[in-house]
């Protein structure tokens, strides 16, 4: 066996829960003397594709292994950490936490340990909305029961088997053409089918108005918040979201002709932004607008001027409908403001001048408050919960 299919036999096991503590020795020791590899990264890749592996819980002393493996002198064909990390991170462990405290400029591997446990713990969102029909009455998804929900001009309202809502046709050949909006709260997220086909997936605290048929050349709908957005193909009518903020005012304008994208315009981001996956779309903002490639997220300011961040992952964007938290590099208050969304929680800080560290990691969004919080708590970040008012103690 070569070192290359050793490597790959090795994070099969790792991926698997099936590794002992020589097992990942040897990974970590055959990892730092390998050079950079495509294949390998490949293979990582494809490991976390098949899986996201959250029983994997592993009492392991990292501290003692990196020191068993760590070269007398500085590797110059590979920075085998970064690989070790990757091998932990990208398959999805929730239990271990990598941060890069720029404060001191050091990395680190750490495992949860004991933390005092929340006395009341708050379980994460789940699929939660609210439909409000072109009437104002309102439906409150999660509770109600499946099958036809009301009938809207010429089409019908349904909520499927899997808890997703879906428009119809009733080809009774009304032109009426009515408006629903679907929102999510705190803690809550949902998706639907939209009269032509396409599916949207809403993230917590975000809104959605569309109308019930679309009618003329445009296919028209807006939100509030995060959407992801998988579009129905259709050439003779391009389909347009305008993003709008809280108070009403769109911020920027979306256009597509079928395709899948993510757009994030929470209003306590410093950013509203358009991931695309794949297609094109044009982006249109106050400042002018631009054509956005498959891999490129444009940023949006306050002013309405347009960026391209040229640095993105995109399946780290779209982690969120795939039920996880994806860090990169995030600092404390970014990664609270997506805690305080999804558990439904006020933040507040005892200290504002908090250490400046900065975090990476998967972490399922099915997890507990306390599950998360054990997680933060390894870079001496302590947290108090009182009700669903949680206080970040530094």
């Amino acid at each position: 066996m070569t070192s290359k299919e050793r490597i790959k036999h090795l994070l099969r096991l790792f991926a698997d829960n099936a590794a002992t503590e020589e097992d990942i020795k040897e990974m970590l020791f055959l990892l730092r003397q390998d050079t950079e590899d495509k294949e390998l990264e490949s293979f990582i890749q494809e490991l976390r594709q098949e899986t996201r592996n959250e029983t994997l819980n592993m009492l392991v002393d990292w501290e003692g292994m990196w020191e068993s493996v760590r070269p007398p002198a500085p590797v110059k064909k590979m920075h085998w950490w970064r690989v070790a990390a990757a091998a932990v991170i990208i398959l999805g462990v929730g239990s271990y936490f990598w941060f890069n405290d720029r404060a001191e400029t050091s990395k680190e591997i750490v495992q949860s340990g004991t933390v005092q446990e929340l006395s009341k713990d708050i379980q994460p969102g789940g699929d939660k909305a609210v439909l409000t029909l072109a009437d104002g009455s309102q439906i409150v998804l999660d509770s109600t029961a499946n099958g036809r929900l009301a009938t809207q001009g010429n089409s019908e309202v349904i909520k499927l088997s899997n808890g997703q809502l879906v428009y119809r046709g009733t080809g009774d050949g009304k032109d009426e053409v009515l408006y629903n909006t679907m929102s999510t709260p705190r803690g809550g997220q949902y998706s639907l089918i939209l009269p032509d086909g396409s599916k949207v997936w809403l993230n917590a605290v975000s809104s959605i108005r569309y109308p019930t048929a679309f009618k003329g050349g445009e296919r028209n709908v807006e939100i509030t918040g995060e959407a992801y957005f998988e579009v129905a193909k259709d050439q003779l009518h391009p389909f347009k979201v305008s993003v709008h903020s809280a108070s009403g005012k769109e911020s920027m304008q979306v256009e597509v002709l079928g395709t899948h994208f993510n757009i994030n315009s929470y209003n306590d981001e410093p950013l509203a932004s358009t991931t695309l996956l794949e297609g094109s779309v044009k982006v249109t903002a106050a400042a002018g607008s631009t054509v956005v490639k498959p891999g490129q997220q444009v940023q949006v300011t306050e002013g309405g001027k347009i960026k391209m961040n040229p640095d993105i992952n995109i399946t780290d964007v779209v982690a969120w409908k795939d039920g996880y938290f994806i860090f990169r590099d995030a600092d404390l208050k970014t990664i609270m403001r997506q805690i305080m969304r999804w558990y439904d929680v006020e933040v507040k800080y005892e200290n504002e001048n908090i250490p400046n560290r900065y975090f990476t990691a998967d972490i399922s969004r099915n997890k507990t408050l306390s599950g998360v919080l054990k997680i933060l708590e390894q870079s001496n970040i302590r947290f108090k919960l009182e009700g669903r008012i949680l206080t970040v103690m530094s």
